[in-house]
């Protein structure tokens, strides 16, 4: 495999080892500081189901994430983004799309994204850009929508040892092949063409049930969970629970060691890949840009798992940005919302911003957070179509340090993040009255904007199988 070639000379970093990489930050890298203007690539990375608290720089004190950890003080980190739903497909779909679920209408098992809708790899395409885009999530695909705008797409559904999940190393191994692509390798157009910038996308599966971490990393990070007990625990979390013997205390905790490990292994991948990203000269003017599409309820809330509530375990997301453009070691503490991605990488690349999009550009925040006006962020949980709703909310809104939640019935519940940051004490109307108001109005606008025909795509019995054992129920 060769090396794409370079547009231009580049200053090179240092091969990156999970140990170098925070010795960099440690002694300084001036070339960050020497970045050129705009990014030319970009590299947007999502990592499914990783809670924005599991990061050192998050507040984490176990060092589960010290690769993370030195990209966000190479970059920006905001300390306050939000996922706009709490699973998978409704939030990739408004990461690509800067729209909100009700507005995109993708909000269950059989949903396509449909074609009327623009997405942030059609607007890059349209610019020049060569876009490919590798996801360990194998319910994104092309067939519903995913890879509009990108020249090559692809999912991958299980490892070697791992029969349902696809670790990173797979990922990563056919991300750096496409990159790698010249011409007579077959590409239409090749990763390599080096004459045209590209977006790379990659999404990680590691913290998403079945929770598997290295055999290295459950040592040392769940010593007490033998391969037995992680199998047990793996099948309980795949299912409903309803029916089932709550966890003991001692078995939750054994859970969320598990969780933890799988966090620490995606960080050690991302080593690996920034490592190869940068042995091949892109670093120095790429864009990178680090999130997830939602967290993981680890029982806080008397659930376990992702896509029945909006408590912040399950959408406040990690996201970070570093290059060009981007200031190095500053932290933004305004609401943000992951709509707010595509628009911020428009108006980094110096490109127009796109109509359709929802979402505001974060620039203004990156260069002067305290003269940029706050923004509320809307949250949608849609009901999936299921014959029961196990839903506990269905919307929300979160403005400063408040944040409404709204059930089912339309009933509010107003949380004061500042004093209670785990949202276990909730003020009874009226107290939420002026953020409910707000947010019937915000939900009232939104839906005189463009609204797309929804589509839907057949599910068989193996596809839901498929589902079962990541833990959902078509």
């Amino acid at each position: 495999m060769t090396s794409a070639p370079s547009r231009r000379p580049r200053r090179r970093f240092l091969p990156i080892s999970l140990t170098l990489f925070t010795v960099l930050l440690a002694v300084g890298v001036a070339v960050w500081r020497a970045r050129p203007a705009r990014p030319t690539d970009v590299v947007l990375i999502v990592v499914d189901t990783l809670r924005a608290d599991r990061l050192g720089r998050y507040g984490d004190t176990k060092g589960l994430t010290p690769v993370l950890d030195a990209l966000a003080d190479r970059g920006t980190r905001f300390a306050r983004a939000y996922a706009t739903s709490s699973w998978t497909m409704p939030s990739v779909a408004s990461l690509m799309t800067a729209r909100l679920p009700s507005q995109h209408l993708v909000r269950d098992f059989d949903s396509r994204l449909p074609d009327s809708e623009v997405t942030l790899a059609e607007r890059l395409a349209d610019a020049g850009f060569t876009n490919g885009g590798f996801t360990a999530n194998w319910r994104l695909s092309t067939a519903l929508g995913y890879g509009q705008g990108f020249h090559n797409w692809q999912g991958f559904l299980s490892s070697e040892g791992s029969p349902i999940k696809a670790r990173g190393d797979v990922v990563r191994t056919a991300a750096l092949r496409w990159f790698d692509a010249g011409p007579a390798d077959g590409a239409t157009p090749p990763g390599g063409d080096a004459t045209r910038p590209r977006l790379l996308y990659l999404q990680f599966m590691e913290p998403h049930v079945p929770l598997e971490p290295p055999a290295a990393l459950r040592a040392r990070f769940a010593p007490s969970v033998g391969v037995e007990q992680a199998a047990r625990l793996n099948a309980w979390a795949r299912s409903l629970a309803l029916d089932q013997k709550p966890l003991s205390a001692e078995e939750v905790a054994q859970l969320g060691a598990l969780y933890n490990g799988e966090v620490a292994a995606i960080d050690a991948e991302l080593g690996l890949l920034l490592e190869a990203l940068e042995q091949r000269g892109v670093l120095h003017e790429a864009l990178v840009i680090v999130t997830a599409d939602h967290g993981e309820e680890l029982l806080e809330h008397g659930t376990f798992g992702h896509g029945s509530n909006l408590f912040n375990e399950s959408v406040r997301v990690p996201l970070i940005m570093a290059g060009p453009g981007v200031p190095a070691g500053r932290v933004v503490n305004q609401n943000v919302s992951l709509i707010d991605v595509a628009p911020t990488v428009l108006d980094l690349l110096g490109l127009p911003p796109e109509g359709r999009f929802e979402g505001r550009s974060l620039l203004p925040l990156l260069r002067d957070e305290a003269l940029t006006p706050a923004a509320d962020v809307v949250l949608q949980l849609p009901r999936k179509t299921l014959d029961w709703d196990l839903r506990l909310h269905k919307d929300g809104l979160v403005r400063g340090t408040d944040k409404l939640l709204v059930g089912p019935e339309g009933v509010g519940e107003l949380f004061d993040l500042a004093a209670d940051p785990g949202e276990q004490r909730p003020q009874a109307p009226p107290a939420g009255a002026t953020l409910q108001a707000a947010l019937e109005a915000a939900n009232a606008a939104l839906a005189l904007r463009q609204q797309p025909q929804e589509e839907k795509a057949q599910i068989d019995e193996a596809t839901k199988e498929k589902l079962r054992a990541l833990g959902y129920h078509p």
